[in-house]
């Protein structure tokens, strides 16, 4: 079986803030699966699309600003076919802390 790719580099080229960072971020990010695109073969997600999970959310982003983590294994994305979408639920705490979590997939 195929390993996730491990890390995440997320260039966030859709929202733009000229607010400063909140510390605090709950985010709705939108992905599609891909297999066998890195040199060792491993299954990735890519991030199209980064929103505010919900209104009461807070998910600030500046232009060209990135956001690395690593992504919880999951099956459902190894058996996914490439090209099928995926969101995530990424959330980060005051101290940096963050997780991802899988929400859905359109497989």
């Amino acid at each position: 079986m195929k390993k996730i790719h491990s890390a995440i580099v997320l260039s966030t080229l859709l929202l733009s803030s000229s607010s400063l960072l909140a510390a605090e971020k709950d985010c709705l990010l939108r992905g599609t699966v891909e297999h066998g695109t890195t040199t060792d073969g491993s299954t990735q997600v890519k991030i199209n699309s980064v929103s505010r999970y919900n209104e009461e959310s807070r998910c600030s982003m500046k232009r060209g600003q990135k956001m690395e983590f690593k992504l919880p294994q999951d099956p459902r994305i190894e058996k996914a076919p490439s090209g099928s979408e995926v969101e995530y639920r990424y959330r980060q705490d005051d101290n940096g802390a963050s997780n991802a979590e899988l929400i859905s997939i359109d497989a």
